[in-house]
């Protein structure tokens, strides 16, 4: 082995037995007598010396490498690390505000859907109040018919679709009423969507606050201080899929509640628009009846007053008639006492001038002619007057028909259908319609 001094060094073995004399060399005691070394030994110990700052120099480099290759790579990896953050940061921050933006969406219509609703309610509320009226009037107008006399208190036709009307007003009212009931069930579910949408909106909003916050941080931001606690991670515990999942139920629900909601206003709209033509109709068909029955009344009225009438002239020519059957009977008092007294004085005649001729058969044929005149006469005027009376009863009947015919009349016509006039079957419809 050559020497740093260029000379050749003897071989004193292992590395072992060189390290134990040169530590036994040390190892002595310095009251020792001190042994010369010979320059084997010198040599030696230099060339140990030497291999083995070789070996620390190697070593130290081969570290030194390995540091440094330590250090890049360490670098390399935390910037990566912390670049691959930064983009799953902005990747987390984009999807969030995402499914952000699709929730605001879902809020906006559902906020507009409860809008609607909210009007739709209104408008079937209105349906509903508007049926006060028309049940007002109908049952007046029964009320009303219930003041005709006599043989014009009858269950007609007009009765009978007022109470068809009543019926209907009355099922109508359920149905709107329940419509009303299910409208109010359909606004708590969107109520309770809406709630939930914005609790999201919410979180979302501080996700991405707190997100935001992460992405502008780098290694330069001042105040920043290493976290330790465990505790700060035991709350994450949700999923993507979990965190996306409850996103998308929350938007279906709701987009579920938005088409019941649509379907709910379109049956209150079919229920109003139906319930007004029902309604519009009956009403048509009330008039109508009305109308029949007053024609009727006025053409039994005006039969009534044509009978009347020609009562009141057979009356008066049966009183001229019995005027001029009493005149005749007068008219044969003279002649029945010319002949009773002529019949009367020749019955003076004495003896055999009492005698049957021809002026006594003659007389007394005259008076009971006249007689019979008179019996006729008296017969017919008892007729007469029987007739009278009869016509006298017939007339009263007929006034008093004819009285009935005109109140029946006024109550159909002045009560009834201007009352009927007040009626508004546009406030059923919903507005625009």
């Amino acid at each position: 082995m050559t020497s740093a001094y260029g000379t050749t060094l003897p071989s004193y073995g292992s590395k072992r037995d060189v390290g134990k004399a040169l530590l036994q060399t040390l190892a002595a005691p310095s009251n020792a007598v001190r042994d010369r070394k010979a320059p084997n030994d010198w040599n030696a110990a230099l060339n140990m010396h030497v291999r083995l700052s070789d070996k620390d120099k190697n070593k130290a480099e081969t570290q030194r490498d390995a540091s440094s290759r330590l250090i890049k790579e360490l670098d390399q990896k935390t910037k990566s690390k912390q670049a691959e953050i930064n983009r799953r940061l902005q990747d987390r921050i984009t999807t969030v505000a995402y499914w952000k933006q699709r929730l605001t969406t879902e809020h906006n219509s559902i906020c507009q859907e409860i809008t609607n609703l909210n009007m739709s309610k209104q408008k079937t509320q209105q349906a509903l109040a508007s049926t006060e009226l028309p049940t007002e009037v109908s049952t007046n107008c029964l009320k009303n018919r219930e003041n005709r006399e006599a043989i014009d208190l009858v269950q007609d036709l007009v009765d009978d679709e007022l109470i068809n009307e009543l019926n209907m007003l009355s099922e109508i009212q359920r149905l709107l009423s329940a419509r009303i009931g299910d409208t109010d069930q359909r606004i708590r579910n969107l109520t309770d969507c809406k709630n939930s949408l914005e609790a999201d909106i919410r979180d979302k909003e501080e996700c991405l606050r707190l997100d935001e916050h992460c992405y502008k941080l780098n290694n330069g931001t001042a105040g920043l201080q290493a976290v330790a606690q465990p505790s700060l991670y035991d709350g994450h515990t949700a999923t993507v899929d979990n965190h996306e999942s409850f996103s998308q139920n929350n938007l279906e629900k709701s987009e579920i509640a938005r088409v019941m909601s649509c379907l709910q206003r379109e049956l209150n709209d079919f229920s109003i628009n139906k319930s007004n033509d029902e309604l519009q109709k009956q009403s048509e068909l009330v008039g109508a009846m009305f109308r029949l029955r007053l024609k009727e009344l006025t053409e039994a009225k005006t039969g009534l007053d044509s009978q009347l009438e020609k009562t009141n002239q057979e009356i008066s020519s049966v009183e001229d008639s019995l005027h001029q059957l009493r005149e005749a009977l007068r008219s044969k008092d003279g002649p029945l006492k010319v002949a009773t007294t002529r019949f009367a004085v020749r019955s003076k005649r004495p003896n055999v001038e009492q005698t049957r001729d021809h002026v006594h058969n003659g007389l007394w044929s005259e008076i009971n002619d006249i007689s019979g005149a008179q019996d006729s006469l008296k017969n017919q005027i008892a007729s007469a007057e029987e007739t009278l009376h009869r016509l006298l009863k017939n007339k009263e009947r007929l006034e008093q028909d004819i009285t009935i015919k005109k109140k029946s009349i006024q109550i159909d016509e002045q009560q009834c259908l201007r009352l009927r006039k007040t009626l508004s079957w546009r406030g059923f419809r919903p507005a625009g319609v």
